[in-house]
This record gives C-alpha cells, sequence and structure tokens, in this order.
C-alpha cells in the first residue's frame, strides 16, 4: 500500500471501544486497542494515502456473542440485543457491518480515515441509568 500510495484498512472493534460494562474486562481491553491501533495507524499511513478505519457493532449474531449472551440461535440474539436498543423495528445483522466496511473501503469513503462508526442501533447514544421514555400510543 505505501508503495501504490493508496489503500484502506478496516478492522473490527465493539461498542466496548467507547463505553464501559457491556462485557468483560479483557474483551473491553482488546476492543480499546483496535481503536487505539486504527488511530495510530490512521496517523502514519495517512501520509501515504492509506485510510485506516475500524467498525464497531453491537451484538451481531456470531458464535462468540451468542455464547456471551448466553443464547443459541441468531434470532434469539437479535430479539435480546433489540430490547437493549433505542432504534426498534430493525435487527443488527452481519449484512449491516459488511456495508459498513464497504462504504469505508468505497471511493465514497475516500475522505474517512481514522473514524470508528458505530453500528448500534442507537445503543451507545442511551443513558442506561436512566429508564427509555415510552411514547404513548397515537391510536
Amino acid at each position: 500500500m505505501v508503495p501504490a500510495r493508496s489503500g484502506s484498512i478496516i478492522s473490527t472493534a465493539s461498542v466496548s471501544s467507547v463505553i464501559a460494562a457491556t462485557t468483560t474486562h479483557a474483551y473491553s481491553a482488546s476492543k480499546h486497542a483496535v481503536l487505539g491501533l486504527t488511530r495510530n495507524a490512521a496517523v502514519e499511513l495517512g501520509q501515504f494515502g492509506i485510510r485506516v478505519n475500524c467498525v464497531s457493532p453491537y451484538g451481531v449474531a456470531t458464535p462468540l456473542a451468542m455464547g456471551c449472551f448466553g443464547v443459541n440461535d441468531d434470532e434469539e440474539l437479535e430479539k435480546l440485543v433489540s430490547s437493549f436498543v433505542n432504534l426498534k423495528g430493525v435487527y443488527l445483522k452481519a449484512e449491516n457491518m459488511a456495508n459498513a466496511a464497504l462504504y469505508l473501503a468505497s471511493e465514497e469513503g475516500r475522505y474517512v480515515s481514522g473514524h470508528n462508526p458505530l453500528i448500534d442501533g442507537g445503543f451507545t447514544v442511551v443513558n442506561p441509568s436512566f429508564h427509555m421514555f415510552q411514547y404513548p400510543n397515537d391510536s
């Protein structure tokens, strides 16, 4: 990439890279490390036209996530994760992560470097210390 003076490096971090108490200390530390490495590499490699980003999901149905949440199938995990996010009626799928990575790798993302898009249904914008406000039904 350096000789070509272009390229795109994309890593997978996690919402655990930006907020605390979502998982184990070891997992959280490793995802903080991914984010730190992403930012440092973006600074170092930007002079060569190389973009470096990571994407951070919350609760994609993978064997690791299902084990952490103690569920047995994709749909069960998607429903559980959906109960914690503020964006309702949509489930996070692996293809959502792929689409975010495709954007970062594409020509459309050519001026994006050092970023960590959170693909989390708004999970990280809600303070879990407060109860969610429920709007009354309009019907």
